[in-house]
Parts: structure tokens; C-alpha cells; sequence
């Protein structure tokens, strides 16, 4: 089954080949030119249901996979912009917008964000202008503002908020690294004062303990006062148990 399926892609190819070759003899007197997709610029996207294979030509940027088929002319191309650029997330979205207002603009969801890079690079080398943010912005909200106004819309800054967008998202990941150094800077300073808690403690206890001694010291110089006090009041001294001399002792 797959060397017919091989078998048969290669005679698909075959017949493309022959097709796309006469007509090119055909059109050589109204100057047309067959043009060619280059497979290696390629990435994968949906730009209707499901998820295709989308390439660039000189021309155009094509799907013929699958109906609906996509056919864009880059020379009608006004701005495209990047969708969902933010770190963590593994696909982003691109929106074309048209040098014809009033024509919608075409989505091309979920493309790989290891694309990311070759599209930019294929989009440089066009020289179609683009810009990238981290939302899907409302984009029937953002074309009704162009075609009421043109000339305002343009006055104003233009597609220029595209890229204020992206300043932002830059602006708020510089913020959130910031915040984090301080975070950082808040536990080293919490754990200098858990330890100028525990001197404090320390040096508390210890005073404690120093007046707990002096107060034993004086209760003990009282207690001695006490009992010398008590002996001299018992009238009763060394001197007083003796007899005098030449007395005796009355016989019962």
C-alpha cells in the first residue's frame, strides 16, 4: 500500500510538472511566468479547518492542500501581524491585513512557534511590514476604526499600536524580573530580621537572668540580717549561758 501510494505521488507530480510547463510555453507571449512554491519556507497552520501545509512563492503564499484552498498576493498585503508571541505557549497565530480595507482580513491559526523565527526572516525578505504582540486582538472592532476614517486612523498613529503592544508586553516582562529581584531582597532582609529578633531575644534573656541573680543575691544578705536580728533579740549571748564565779547551785 505504500509503494502504490509512492508510486502514484510520483506520477501526481509527473502530471503537475507537465501541466505547469505548458502552460508556461502558452503564456510566454503575454508574459506570464509559472511560479513556484518553496517548500523549505513552508510552515504548518490552519487557515480554514484544519491544519495544512502553507508555502510562500515569489508571488503569492499558497495552500492547495485541501478546499478551501488559500491563494494571497503579497503585493496586496498592508501589514501582517503576529498573534499569541509570548513565552510558554507552543503555537502563535498570524493575521494578514489588506491594502483593501474593506476586504476582511485572513487568519492563520496555530502555527508552530518553531516557526517563528523562518517566518519572520521570510517576511523581511518580502519587505511586508509586521508587528507581534501576546493577544488576539478584535479585529472587526480595528477595521470598522480604519474604514470609518482612514485618513484619522492614519493621523493617529496608524498601525503603529501594533507595535506600542509589544513595547508593553516587553515592558511588563523587565517589570515581573525586576519584581522578582526584589522578592529576593524582601527574604534576605525577613531573614536579617529574623536574626535581630533572636539577638534581641538573646540579650532579653540574658538581663532577665542577670536581675533574676542580683535579686537572690539580696534575698540572702535580708535572710542573715534576719537571723542576727533574732539572736540579739533572743537576749540570750555567749556571756549570759555562763555561771558566775563561786556560785553554786541550789540543792531541791
Amino acid at each position: 500500500a505504500e509503494q502504490e501510494e509512492r508510486r502514484r505521488r510520483v506520477q501526481l507530480d509527473k502530471e503537475f510538472r507537465s501541466f505547469a510547463e505548458k502552460i508556461a510555453d502558452a503564456g510566454k507571449g503575454d508574459n506570464l511566468q509559472v511560479d513556484m512554491p518553496y517548500r523549505d519556507l513552508g510552515f504548518n497552520g490552519v487557515p480554514a479547518r484544519s491544519s495544512v501545509y502553507i508555502q510562500p512563492t515569489t508571488e503569492c503564499l499558497i495552500q492547495i492542500t485541501e478546499p478551501p484552498f488559500t491563494v494571497i498576493t503579497l503585493n496586496d498585503i498592508e501589514i501582517v501581524h503576529l498573534e499569541r508571541v509570548q513565552f510558554g505557549l507552543k503555537n502563535f497565530d498570524m493575521v494578514i491585513v489588506f491594502h483593501d480595507f474593506q476586504r476582511p482580513p485572513v487568519h492563520i491559526n496555530t502555527i508552530p512557534v518553531e516557526s517563528l523565527d523562518s517566518v519572520k526572516d521570510w517576511l523581511d525578505s518580502i519587505d511586508t511590514p509586521y508587528s507581534e504582540g501576546p493577544l488576539n486582538l478584535n479585529w472587526g472592532t480595528i477595521m470598522k476604526t480604519v474604514t470609518a476614517d482612514p485618513h484619522e486612523f492614519f493621523a493617529g498613529g496608524g498601525w503603529s499600536f501594533l507595535a506600542a503592544e509589544s513595547d508593553d508586553e516587553e515592558q511588563s516582562e523587565e517589570e515581573e524580573s525586576a519584581f522578582e529581584v526584589s522578592d529576593e531582597d524582601l527574604a534576605s532582609d525577613e531573614s536579617s530580621e529574623d536574626e535581630s529578633d533572636f539577638d534581641d531575644d538573646a540579650s532579653a534573656d540574658a538581663s532577665e537572668e542577670e536581675m533574676s541573680e542580683d535579686e537572690s543575691g539580696e534575698d540572702w544578705d535580708e535572710m542573715e540580717e534576719k537571723a542576727k536580728k533574732r539572736d540579739r533579740e533572743s537576749g540570750l549571748d555567749d556571756e549570759d549561758r555562763r555561771p558566775a564565779k563561786g556560785g553554786k547551785s541550789k540543792k531541791r
